[in-house]
């Protein structure tokens, strides 16, 4: 039966070196607990100025600028996306950031509070009938309205959509700060001499491509004596027909042959 001491490395260098291997692997052992417990409070790439940071404080990882601005964060968020990435701008009064989470995209200030609904950019698609592109406004408050416009294409080739309206399909203000223009509706002048006094003339109007299922048009003269005078000068009316898509015909009836201009507005519904 062997002995205790047969056990033993047959000499003082061979045990010493055994009991150094023993240390080493207790302090390694001792390492790894510690490890699996341990939080790195911070670890960046550089003390300052341009550099990648991990914040274990706010779960995220943070890219500074050279100046130390805060540029974006990957990381948790509070408005009930989970999380996901913010992008930060220097704008006025309010630095503004996005986040990308769950699909949507969403905005808002970045301090927490300032506002109750984020802005977003959503979209949705059944991949079979519709595919939406929806931008929406935000709120303030919670009860505030908010204002979408909505990019819709119909499957089959059928028209697409564009929605501007309040949130729930409600009425939304559209304000146009220059020249409105659609292919439903067209205008212009013409110009017209009437062969005779008291006689209706007319003037074609061509070229046109107004869209539309039915359609509607006015006339208005350019006069300054509307109706008979006793001077026998007055434009004593204007008026259409043949009305298409492509065109109508103006008419125009005054008291004298002077040349008169007529103005004309077709819209299609």
């Amino acid at each position: 039966m062997p002995k205790q001491l047969d056990q033993l490395p047959a000499d003082a260098t061979s045990l010493a070196r055994r009991l150094a291997a023993l240390e080493k692997e207790v302090r390694e052992l001792r390492a790894a607990r510690r490890l699996t417990s341990a939080t790195a409070g911070l670890v960046q790439t550089a003390a300052s100025g341009a550099r990648l940071a991990m914040d274990q404080s706010t779960k995220s990882l943070k890219v500074y600028d050279d100046d130390g601005t805060l540029l974006a964060e990957l990381g948790p968020e509070d408005s009930g996306g989970g999380g996901g990435l913010w992008t930060r701008g220097r704008q006025e009064p309010n630095n503004y950031s996005a986040y990308l989470a769950s699909g949507i995209l969403q905005f808002r200030p970045v301090q927490d509070g300032l506002v109750q609904v984020p802005a977003n950019i959503t979209y949705d698609t059944d991949a079979f009938q519709y595919s939406d592109f929806t931008l929406t406004s935000g709120s303030v408050g919670a009860s505030d309205h908010r204002a979408l416009l909505i990019l819709e294409s119909i499957y089959a080739g059928a028209t697409p959509y564009v929605y501007v309206q309040g949130e729930n399909s409600t009425p939304c203000n559209f304000d146009v700060l220059g020249t409105l223009t659609s292919s439903n509706i067209a205008w212009g002048t013409v110009s017209i001499t009437p062969s005779a006094a008291n006689t209706p003339t007319s003037a074609a109007v061509t070229g046109l491509s107004v869209r539309g299922s039915t359609l509607l048009a006015w006339t208005s003269p350019q006069t300054s004596v509307p109706g008979t005078t006793s001077g026998n000068t007055g434009v004593t009316g204007t008026s259409y027909n043949n009305l298409t898509s492509s065109g109508l015909t103006v008419w125009l009836n005054r008291q004298n042959t002077t040349t008169t201009g007529v103005n004309w507005l077709v819209i299609g519904l």
